[in-house]
Formats: C-alpha cells, sequence, structure tokens
C-alpha cells in the first residue's frame, strides 16, 4: 500500500536553509557543548603558553580504495586546525607508515597509537571514544549502491526490501553497517575490504554495498573491481554520518577541532570543500534516477540524530536526503521510494 509522508524539514530549498544558518550554527554549537564535550577547561590559557604551543597529531594512513576520501578529510581537519591557532598553538601531522582498516585504526586510537581517525558512528564507538558530531561527508556513506559481478541480471528497479533479502550482501568485520544490514533482513557474509570484492567477483556473495562517495573510485581500481560492475538501478539509503573520532582522554583536541569546524561551516569554507570535492559531485550524478529502498540505522545514538537534524542540511541537497520524505515521494509497505521528479530535477 502507498501512501504520502509529508517532510517535515527544509521543503523551502536550500536558499531557507542557508538564510538560516547562523540559527543553526549557534544551536549546534550548544548541542556539541551539552552531548559531545565537557566545559572548554583551556580558555584561560596563558597568552604566551598558548602562543608557543606545538601540538603532533597523529593520523591513520590512507586505506586502499579511498585516496579522495582521505583527502578530504585530511584537508578538512587542517583548516580546522589551522583557523584555530590562534587559540590553540600550531601543529603537524604525523601520519601512520603502515596502511591500516577501518578497525585497526579504532583500535590504534583505543592504545594511544593515533590521536584521531574518522568513521561512520555508531554508539557503541562513541562510547569509547570522543565524536566530534558534525558529518564531515554530508552523510553520503548512507547512501549505498551495489558491486555486483558483472554477469549477474537479477537486479532491476522492481527490486525492492523484500526481494533485496533474498540476496547475500558482504561487509567488512565489525562494521557498523554490517548490523544495519542484518537488522533490516538481509543476510550478511563477513570478510575483509580486500576480500569483499572477490567474494562477489567469484559468486560467494551477491553485492557488495558501497558509499557513493567512495566506489567509483574503487570500481576505477582495476585490482579492486575486476569482474564487477556498479549496479545502476537502486540506492540503500540509512542516516549514517562521519564522524571525527579522538580518544576519550584527548578532551583539548577534541574541543578545539569542534571550534575549527564550526568556524568553518559559518564562513561557508566547511561547504565548499565539500562541494569542490569530486567525490560528492560524483555521487550526486551516481545517485540520479536510482530506486531509494530506505532501511533503519537501529546504531545512532540520540546526540548523533540531532547532529544530523542540525548539520547536514546545510550542506546536503534537500532531496538527496531521502531519510526525509517530501509530499511528492510515494512509499511502499517494503520500505521503498519511488523516483520522483524533484530528486530527477536536481540530479
Amino acid at each position: 500500500m502507498k501512501g504520502k509522508i509529508a517532510m517535515d524539514m527544509w521543503r523551502p530549498g536550500r536558499a531557507l536553509l542557508l538564510s538560516s544558518l547562523q540559527t543553526r550554527i549557534v544551536f549546534a554549537l550548544l548541542t556539541c557543548a551539552l552531548f559531545t564535550f565537557m566545559p572548554h577547561a583551556y580558555a584561560n590559557q596563558d597568552s604566551e603558553s598558548v602562543s608557543t604551543a606545538h601540538t603532533k597529531i597523529r593520523l591513520p594512513n590512507v586505506h586502499p580504495g579511498r585516496d579522495a576520501v582521505y583527502a578530504h578529510a585530511k584537508q578538512l581537519l587542517t583548516e580546522a586546525l589551522l583557523v584555530t591557532q590562534a587559540d590553540y598553538g600550531t601543529f603537524e601531522f604525523v601520519v601512520s607508515s603502515q596502511e591500516s582498516p577501518q578497525r585497526r585504526q579504532l583500535r590504534n586510537l583505543e592504545h594511544d597509537l593515533l590521536d584521531i581517525t574518522w568513521s561512520v558512528t555508531s554508539s557503541d564507538r562513541e562510547a569509547y571514544f570522543l565524536p566530534i558530531r558534525i558529518p564531515i561527508m554530508a552523510g553520503l556513506f548512507g547512501k549505498r549502491v551495489l558491486l555486483i559481478n558483472s554477469e549477474d541480471k537479477r537486479f532491476s528497479k522492481d527490486v525492492d526490501l523484500t526481494s533485496l533479502r533474498k540476496f547475500r550482501a558482504v561487509l567488512g568485520y565489525d562494521w557498523p553497517d554490517t548490523t544495519i544490514f542484518r537488522k533490516a533482513g538481509i543476510p550478511v557474509l563477513e570478510t575483509t575490504y580486500r576480500a569483499s570484492f572477490k567474494m562477489v567477483s567469484e559468486r560467494f556473495a551477491d553485492m557488495f554495498p558501497r558509499s557513493v562517495m567512495e566506489v567509483v573510485e574503487e570500481i576505477n581500481n582495476k585490482d579492486l573491481s575486476k569482474g564487477l560492475v556498479v549496479e545502476d538501478s537502486i540506492v540503500i539509503s540509512y542516516p549514517s554520518p562521519i564522524f571525527f573520532f579522538v580518544g576519550s582522554n584527548n578532551q583539548q583536541l577534541a574541543t578545539r577541532i569542534t571550534e575549527g569546524l564550526l568556524q568553518l561551516l559559518k564562513n561557508h569554507r566547511f561547504q565548499q570543500l565539500l562541494q569542490e570535492h569530486k567525490g560528492y559531485q560524483q555521487s550526486l550524478l551516481l545517485l540520479k534516477g536510482r530506486t531509494v529502498i530506505n532501511i533503519d540505522n537501529p546504531l545512532l545514538s540520540i546526540e548523533s540524530k540531532k547532529a544530523i537534524e542540525n548539520f547536514l542540511p546545510l550542506f546536503t541537497p534537500a532531496e538527496i536526503m531521502f531519510d526525509s520524505f517530501s509530499p511528492d515521494n510515494d512509499i511502499s509497505d517494503d520500505g521503498i521510494v519511488e523516483n520522483n521528479s524533484r530528486a530527477k530535477n536536481l540530479l
């Protein structure tokens, strides 16, 4: 049965969103203060000690297939630190000598071998580390297209959540996405990042759901994507912001990054960096004309839901925020959203 669901937010479009930027930034700052960090313990630092402060910040190395995402996160972090130098001092990055998957990065953060990383969030991750609850990739890691075997003809625009549950996805060990897909009733085979591509190409699994921000780079990497294509009919959508994370005892760095990102949002540099990012531009094109299948993300904390609500409208076109629906979206009992004219016109 299909029905109409009204979208509660940002219906008037980006002009209204931008006009309310100051109000949202103020509210977002209060949200960060209330839900993410303790009060700023460093506001009264001696001016001389601040001017001579120099901080070495240990970063993970780039993960194969994610060069563009890594470069964007590093540039955003760099500019957030630069705009706060007057208050916190100079800095330099020390990049890990070895590439490491997400799980190892988080383990290194836990054991004080890294100072910061970035990852899709979950309640568990937020319990172990300090999240900077400002989405850095416009929520596009929750917009998943499928890498499938190049000879697989079973997918089409008629695929809905019910039929999708007959396919088996492959996802990484300990990825939040693994739990999200299983909670939606979609079978998941867990393996490593690199092995996931091979599992689909050799038909041990049917699909490898990939963010629209990273799949183009991955499909162009012939070592990873041999025998695979990007399925061109559907996108699986769920709220899944990427946050910067620092160690649970690194309050000063967390506060500094928060203040820097808020400044970049206020002067629109944050939005500019995102819009200039090639992966973001490719994402908009990749979403064009697809049927949207919405699933829930049961792993989000209340604070992260507030962050999505407060921040995403500042730099994401309303028409691609599939997790909220406008009156011209037709929604079935299976959670499928038919292609609507507003999204088509935008993309």
